[in-house]
């Protein structure tokens, strides 16, 4: 299993989401979509082995009919960046979350459905 299916099925295990995909979500509500953006070197020894680092945006869609709505959303992305923070397993080593904002407004209305962004940074240990 490489990282990206390793952090998708990490993901599938919190049960406050609907279908996760790769690379999209959909314009509706509870749609949500891992995105990989890149992948680097952050150490490796004598022997080969590394030390990795793989970035992540996790889009996710809800709506945001007023205020109450906004601060449930940035609340549930919260919330998620926490519980993620807790769930490391070989290789991954650590998981840190950053930025959890809105990112689109696909139908140009406030009164509709939102979509959010959450940047996900993962080490892992790759052996050479």
């Amino acid at each position: 299993m490489n990282i990206v299916e390793q952090v998708k099925n990490i993901l599938t295990r919190y049960d406050k989401h609907g279908e996760i995909h790769i690379d999209f979500s959909e314009d509706k509500e509870n749609s949500w979509g891992l995105s990989s953006i890149g992948d680097s070197l952050v150490r490796q020894d004598i022997l080969g082995n590394q030390t990795r680092k793989h970035d992540f945006i996790l889009y996710t869609a809800f709506q945001s009919l007023n205020d109450y709505d906004r601060l449930n959303n940035s609340g549930q992305l919260l919330e998620l960046a926490l519980w993620l923070e807790d769930r490391t397993e070989p290789p991954i080593t650590k998981i840190t979350t950053g930025n959890g904002m809105i990112y689109s407004i696909p139908n140009g209305n406030f009164q509709d459905i939102i979509q959010y962004q959450l940047q996900i940074s993962v080490e892992y240990d790759k052996e050479g």
